[in-house]
């Protein structure tokens, strides 16, 4: 099962720390997002399928941004970790 870590605000509205998703072959990030709720999609996504401004996004610790981004593919063994930055000014 992939898994999917959530932290912060995330953890407590969706009130658990781990989603665990069946995968029936590798799929893109952005493939992996469309499957939560519309409530979490639009904690981590914006309205052209991008990620929330803040927000980090980790797949086996590593930052997408350091990898093919939303296209990252990943697959069963994997964890994806969301972790919202909270922030004022």
């Amino acid at each position: 099962m992939l898994r999917v870590e959530l932290l912060g605000p995330l953890r407590a509205m969706v009130g658990k720390r781990f989603i665990d998703i069946a995968l029936r072959e590798p799929v893109k990030l952005r493939e992996v997002f469309v499957l939560f709720d519309e409530e979490v999609r639009r904690m981590i996504m914006d309205d052209a399928g991008r990620p929330q401004p803040g927000l980090l996004i980790l797949v086996n610790g590593v930052d997408v941004r350091y990898l093919t981004w939303l296209d990252t593919v990943v697959d069963e063994d994997d964890v994806v970790t969301l972790i919202p930055s909270i922030h004022g000014g």
